[in-house]
């Protein structure tokens, strides 16, 4: 596994890049507009010696004093528009009351949390802005979400120091992982990042499909990127009764459309760095071609419902519920309502993880393969709002430093033991299958939504112990070993150079929030209108409108990536 590696280059790049950086727009002042002459209430004493040049007093939670006078602290977190795996309310339950009881109230800080849309980021961010109402941290998984803040004045700076004083074992936790190479923007302090584990990979998001359907249809295993038998096992499976076994959706929510499966590797640098962003989808190259051709062989030869565009995930997700659909794709975790209720449904029912092959091929016909998009060491990025007082900066540093503390993480993951989960024989926690009905119910993925701010992954220490405890629990199936085996796979795709990062830029690229909700809105009419055209008639109508999204802005997005690229202000291709 070359996690280290990849992180040791892209950090050597980026660091390069940001001591270049020419971000335009500015951040808010450190004070934003607030009394620093009120500011004797800090819960923090960050006062350094004259002789030494480091702090007198005591660094971290040792140090921490009650503010004098009560604080707001407003932390953002996704809702996801469903209470399928997590608590009704993302804003308020028993969670966001543990933390006010063990955190907020020890250190007179009223904590609120703020739900953002998880498929309309940006959208929530800049109304939010707009109404001057930012909460305290603002964070994002995607770097140029962050630079884009920072170019529009969302974000202030922030005191390095002061920041090791207040949250110390964060910022160790950092360094150890080298995130602190990414705290610039502009050539300034902004950011400070959560880390990544198992960040060349992806094998949390795993496809269930009907293995019962597909032994029906005389095949052994999925044919993961090979379209060309992926499409005589489809066909197979409407001759064997299963109307639309593709079910379908409408296109939408942010990273739509990824076509890293349909890229040449080794992949040419220029079109990886410009064109090669998840964020924006790609209409106008080759891969994205290929994708949008493939969808449109499976719309026309009908393993869609005809009807998708109109079709919620809901929807999709009871088709597969209801034995109705051979596939599923999700985040994989120790409790998955998908899952028990399919199993509910479909008591006979039997299911397999999709498993990445270990070796790469490509699809001569297609142009596919099993190539996906690996993340980076980082994971959540966080930035402090451009109007929040010294004291509100304060708070948050000292809530990350907290969340931070092994006690308080191992809560806020796993629960109450007895009630969200269990030890086994090994001293190793177990989450409880089925927390329906519970006040104690965790949201989203065992509640990584309001952890993630410190990692982006739980982890006992072990791929072997991590993929144990995210294996889903209380079902008559058991797909660790799968789950292995797609981790192990795509650690070998990794390893041959055939899944890369994207590349991250250490300028803001205007363009993007420029073009970015226009280019998707069009993207998502274009790639319906591409879908259900004739086959005939694609590759006419994929020029056609490549040259209308390349004028409605992606051009500009290109050449402004491009300049980035050329200025050295961007990680290279490795």
């Amino acid at each position: 596994m070359k996690k280290n590696t990849l992180h040791k280059v892209m950090a050597t790049a980026l660091v390069g890049a940001m001591a270049m950086g020419t971000l335009t727009g500015c951040g808010g002042s450190t004070d934003a507009g607030a009394d620093t002459s009120t500011k004797d209430t800090a819960a923090v004493s960050t006062e350094a010696s004259t002789d030494a040049g480091t702090s007198t007093a005591v660094a971290g939670i040792d140090g921490w004093e009650p503010f004098a006078d009560n604080v707001t602290l407003q932390i953002p977190v996704y809702d996801r528009g469903s209470s399928g795996n997590g608590c009704s309310d993302v804003e308020n339950n028993y969670w966001t009351k543990w933390v006010q009881e063990n955190f907020g109230d020890k250190y007179n800080i009223t904590v609120e949390y703020v739900g953002i849309t998880r498929s309309d980021v940006m959208t929530d961010y800049a109304m939010l802005a707009a109404s001057q109402s930012l909460p305290t941290i603002c964070m994002e998984y995607d770097y140029d979400k962050l630079a884009s803040w920072q170019a529009d004045g969302y974000l202030q700076t922030y005191d390095v120091e002061e920041f090791k004083q207040i949250a110390p074992t964060y910022w160790e936790t950092m360094v150890e992982h080298g995130n602190d190479a990414y705290t610039k923007l502009s050539d300034e302090d902004y950011l400070v990042l959560g880390y990544r584990p198992y960040g060349n990979t992806t094998y949390t998001w795993c496809t269930f499909y009907r293995q019962d359907w597909l032994e029906e249809a005389g095949f052994s295993e999925y044919p993961v990127g090979d379209n060309t038998k992926l499409l005589e096992l489809y066909a197979k499976l409407v001759e064997n009764g299963h109307k639309y076994p593709l079910s379908g959706k409408k296109v939408s929510g942010a990273g739509i459309d990824q076509n890293y499966g349909y890229r040449d590797y080794p992949q040419d640098e220029t079109t990886w760095a410009t064109t090669g962003d998840y964020q924006i989808p790609s209409l106008s190259t080759e891969a994205q071609k290929r994708f949008l051709k493939w969808e449109n062989e499976l719309y026309n030869d009908g393993y869609y419902n005809p009807e998708y565009y109109l079709r919620d995930a809901s929807e999709a997700e009871a088709d597969f519920i209801n034995g109705e659909a051979f596939t599923w794709t999700g985040y994989v975790s120790s409790t998955m309502n998908v899952l028990n209720s399919f199993y509910e449904t479909n008591p006979d029912g039997k299911l397999a993880v999709a498993v990445t092959p270990s070796t790469w091929t490509q699809d001569e016909s297609w142009g596919s393969s099993a190539s996906y998009r690996p993340g980076t060491n980082f994971g959540m990025m966080i930035g402090f709002a451009n109007d929040a007082t010294e004291d509100e900066v304060k708070a948050a540093m000292m809530y990350l430093e907290w969340l931070n503390q092994p006690e308080n993480l191992f809560t806020m993951q796993w629960g109450i033991e007895g009630v969200n989960f269990n030890y086994d024989d090994n001293g190793d926690p177990v989450a409880v299958a089925d927390q329906t009905g519970l006040d104690e119910q965790q949201g989203h993925n065992n509640n990584v939504d309001y952890w993630c701010a410190v990692t982006a992954v739980k982890t006992l220490g072990s791929i072997e112990k991590d993929i144990k405890a995210i294996t889903p629990q209380g079902i008559p199936q058991d797909f660790y070993d799968q789950i292995l085996a797609n981790y192990n796979g795509q650690v070998a795709i990794y390893e041959a150079g055939k899944a890369n990062s994207d590349c991250l830029f250490a300028t803001s690229i205007d363009a993007v929030t420029e073009y970015n909700q226009t280019l998707y809105d069009l993207y998502t009419e274009y790639r319906d209108k591409l879908t259900m055209c004739s086959k005939d008639q694609f590759d006419a109508l994929y020029d056609e409108l490549s040259q209308k999204y390349l004028e409605a802005g992606y051009q500009e997005v290109i050449d402004q990536r491009q300049e980035a690229l050329d200025n050295g202000q961007t990680t290279r291709l490795q």
